[in-house]
């Protein structure tokens, strides 16, 4: 039987790509983009030096060189982490969650391990973005929720954040995003999903009005 195709949940600054046996927190696509632009600028820098070795003094050899030799290896692990690595990853097969390195572990480094049956919920909390003490007025508006892994032990291990602009139309979509990765998170799980972030009040229904009398 064929595989089913994956579904992507777009989150911030990343995506969460639930199989039916596997969930992966990635980097999004665009996020190939300033790795390739440091490996380009890199390899000019090479080019440069192997092409106008002759011409140019040591001294500047080395300038142009350097700079090349700390870019390249730091952008071929961004290259490497955006293309197959993972922050998160929730394997059914293992049972357990496993959180994971950054770009300078390509995002395959564990760093912390949690067996299903020591989960107690996946929560959706509210995200602080902080307060505006001074200056103008931030020019956009944001809401934000985080996914939230408690284990039983009631420590709380963040699992990626969700933010929409602060009308009723984007927030009702991305609540709808972090709720849907929650209970993705969840029912792969086999936990349950805690709210504790706050929801919108519902707005109470209009009271019947009675026809007017005609006159007469």
């Amino acid at each position: 039987m064929p595989d089913t195709k994956p579904r992507r949940i777009p989150l911030d600054r990343r995506v969460l790509v639930v199989r039916e046996e596997r969930i992966d927190l990635r980097p999004e696509r665009g996020a190939v983009i300033f790795p390739l632009m440091g490996l380009l600028i890199s390899g000019a820098l090479f080019a440069i030096v192997v092409l106008f070795a002759s011409e140019l003094s040591a001294t500047t050899l080395a300038l142009i060189l350097l700079p090349g030799l700390l870019l390249a290896p730091f952008a071929a692990m961004g290259l490497v982490y955006s293309v197959i690595g993972a922050a998160v990853v929730v394997e059914k097969a293992k049972q357990s969650v496993r959180f994971q390195q950054g770009v300078l572990g390509l995002g395959i480094g564990t760093m912390e391990l949690v067996p299903f049956w020591k989960i107690d919920c996946i929560e959706v909390a509210d995200y602080d973005l902080g307060e505006v003490t001074a200056g103008p007025r931030p020019p956009l508006d944001l809401r934000a929720w985080d996914i939230i892994l408690v284990k039983e032990s009631g420590k709380r291990l963040p699992i990626a954040q969700v933010m929409a602009g602060n009308s009723a139309d984007l927030i009702e979509e991305g609540w709808d995003r972090c709720l849907d990765a929650a209970e993705a998170i969840a029912a792969m799980t086999e936990s349950r999903v805690v709210i504790t972030a706050e929801t919108e009040p519902e707005e109470p229904a209009a009271p019947a009005t009675e026809p007017a009398e005609q006159a007469g």
